[in-house]
């Protein structure tokens, strides 16, 4: 098309230029037929190279294609909306929003008949002002039906580059249940008109009803893809409690919110803004809340590797409890005495963690102090005898005896071991701590015990002092015995 313009103007100038040296030869020779005849043709020729360019720099409006049905539903008008480029989207939000200017408009004609009226006549309401009422109710929720297409319209627009302000202010500013309290005639008639109208009542009811509907289907479902997702992940193997509790809560939640979001959006609510401020709400949250993600990052380390589980009895951080509970933020102990102890993650995960029923088995330890002279066998017979008697205690994998000693003065240590099942420890335990006091007794074996040397002085004040050995202080000992 350039191409054809550039031409075209090349043969105009050509032609001017030569009517332009006809004319001027004209004049010379004294031939004015000739001279007005080439000026009529320099004429056409400057009229025939304008048009062209006129007509490409107009751009003709584009017709609306979905304004002609106001009361085309929604699912269709976005159908139609989508293969359409901005310029054409343009124009048919230039459509919608022409229809709901008029619409308005008439509306507000309407209004103000109605406080021109005459309010009561004989007690009874006016019965044109009646219909105006009527009307006016009628024409507001064809209003709303407007303004729903329009922004449907408006957000095909805004999502293809368009600029979408101009057409949600009006929307905004017209849109909406008006009622006059002080027109107590037209009041009851105005909200009756409301309720049993397609886009008013009726629509705001099944709104609710979707609304309630879905709420209640979320809460159904949420524990029952709960359930279904532990029983999945019991079949998983090499999974904690801890984990898969956690699994399971996060999906119970996840439908429940999902539900919340599809319940706002068949309402016709725009979750676009409600995202996006909850987006900028973490955003601030992270860095107000450092050291609370800090504890997550490793209640998510506790979960996944798994270090303890809950009812295990563990050494935390300077607790030696059961595990009670974890979440993300913290980690909850019940200790011997029935107390709950609650550590943050952090201190948990940045430690020692000592799990002591991790395993299947475990071993029961004892450790006595017996006077070196007193004849080991004797003790390890004794410990044999105990351990075969007692049914839960592991005669697979045996009881066995240690002695040790640091320093071979006046005690010999014995480490007394066998195993049981870790459900059955404690119990074992105090049985054989019971079983093993009465042998000893019975046997007349005798515990080491620490041997203190005293020292007896008589001071130059003629008081008898006593001098503990290994100890750099002295004591004045009163009376006459000092045994």
């Amino acid at each position: 098309m350039r191409k054809f313009v550039v031409l075209i103007k090349f043969q105009a100038i050509a032609v001017t230029s030569a009517a332009t040296s006809i004319l001027s030869l004209s004049a010379v020779l004294g031939l004015p037929a000739l001279a007005q005849e080439a000026e009529s043709d320099t004429q056409e020729a400057s009229v025939e190279v304008v048009t062209p360019a006129a007509e490409e720099a107009e751009a003709e409006p584009l017709d609306p294609l979905t304004a002609d049905n106001p009361d085309i539903p929604t699912n269709q008008l976005e159908i139609m909306l989508k293969p359409l480029p901005q310029e054409q989207v343009q124009a048919e939000a230039d459509a919608w929003y022409g229809l709901l200017q008029e619409k308005a408009q008439e509306i507000s004609d309407l209004e103000l008949s109605i406080e021109q009226q005459t309010a009561e006549i004989d007690g009874a309401v006016d019965s044109e002002k009646e219909k105006n009422v009527v009307a006016v109710t009628e024409l507001k929720t064809e209003q709303t039906t407007l303004v729903s297409r329009l922004g449907t319209v408006v957000d095909d627009l805004e999502a293809k580059g368009g600029d979408p302000a101009i057409y949600r202010q009006y929307s905004d500013a017209i849109n909406g249940i008006e009622f006059n309290i002080t027109n107590t005639e037209g009041l009851g008639l105005r909200f009756t008109t409301w309720l049993q109208s397609e886009e008013g009542g009726i629509r705001w009811g099944l709104n609710l009803l979707k609304f309630g509907g879905i709420l209640v289907a979320a809460s159904v479902i949420a524990p029952r893809a709960g359930k279904i997702t532990d029983k999945a992940l019991v079949r998983v193997d090499n999974i904690s409690n801890l984990f898969r509790g956690f699994i399971v809560m996060v999906v119970k939640r996840g439908v429940l919110v999902v539900g919340g979001l599809l319940a706002l959006a068949s309402v016709g609510v725009n979750l676009g803004p409600i995202l996006a401020v909850v987006g900028g709400a973490s955003f601030v949250l992270a860095f107000a809340l450092q050291s609370n993600l800090g504890n997550f990052a490793s209640g998510l380390m506790l979960l996944v590797n798994k270090p303890f589980d809950v009812g295990d009895e563990v050494k935390v951080a300077g607790y030696w409890a059961y595990v009670d509970s974890i979440s993300l933020a913290s980690t909850k102990l019940k200790d011997f005495s029935g107390n709950i102890v609650t550590l943050p993650n952090n201190t948990v995960w940045g430690g020692d963690i000592i799990n002591m029923t991790h395993s299947d088995f475990r071993k029961v330890k004892m450790n006595i102090n017996a006077k070196f002279s007193q004849d080991v066998g004797q003790v390890s017979e004794i410990w044999t005898d105990i351990t075969n008697a007692h049914p839960k205690v592991l005669k697979d994998r045996g009881a066995s005896i240690f002695p040790w000693s640091s320093s071979y003065d006046y005690k010999i240590g014995i480490g007394l071991n066998a195993w049981t099942k870790t459900e059955d420890y404690w119990s074992v335990y105090r049985d054989l701590l019971q079983a093993l006091q009465q042998a000893l007794e019975t046997r007349n074996i005798e515990l080491a015990a620490p041997i203190q040397e005293i020292k007896f002085e008589e001071s130059a004040a003629g008081e008898v002092v006593a001098q503990l050995s290994g100890s750099n202080q002295s004591h004045p000992v009163t009376g006459a015995v000092v045994g």
